[in-house]
């Protein structure tokens, strides 16, 4: 009858440092775009829609044709949207356009792809700009360009560097 309390404390004991011998579990990063930490006031309405992949909180990878991978320890620090909207926001800071401007941009693609030669960032999707309610441009947006490393901080750099320049291009063609 003596052994039944010292197994039971025994055990015990071994339960509790097994349960203090396990490391602490370090949450994986969150991405920002890096030009999304610029501000920049105006009074234009911008508005990015996301296709629904696109707006799920995991970094997107095409991995064919049909197959996606949406990352569940790789996140997007905050909604991608607001990234991608207050980005528009700080290229057109400088533009002269008046507070009935809206700019409306619909992504269908924003993410990583692999093909053989190696990883893609793809941008894909349509802008339109309208005065005072009524249209007055509106054209395409296709960017893709290699993805320089491996990781997913590359993916983010360099589909940070095609945003920067999807908002060159509208700005362009606006004109203004």
């Amino acid at each position: 009858m003596m052994n039944q309390p010292r197994y039971a404390l025994a055990c015990l004991f071994t339960l509790m440092l097994t349960g203090c011998s396990q490391a602490p579990v370090i949450p994986p990063p969150g991405y920002l775009l890096p030009g999304a930490t610029a501000v920049g006031v105006h009074p234009l309405t911008v508005e990015v829609r996301l296709a629904g992949y696109l707006d799920q909180g995991g970094i997107v990878y095409q991995l064919s044709n049909s197959e996606l991978h949406i990352a569940r320890q790789h996140r997007w620090a905050e909604p991608l949207g607001r990234q991608l909207e207050r980005a528009l926001h700080a290229a057109l800071s400088e533009q002269a356009l008046s507070g009935e401007n809206r700019l409306v941009v619909s992504l269908s693609q924003f993410q990583g792809v692999q093909v053989d030669s190696g990883d893609l960032a793809i941008i894909q999707g349509v802008w339109q700009f309208s005065e005072a309610g009524k249209t007055s441009q509106q054209g395409k947006i296709d960017w893709q360009a290699p993805v320089p490393a491996d990781g997913y901080a590359a993916l983010v750099e360099t589909l940070d560097q095609g945003w920067q320049d999807t908002a060159r291009n509208i700005v362009s063609a606006l004109g203004h």
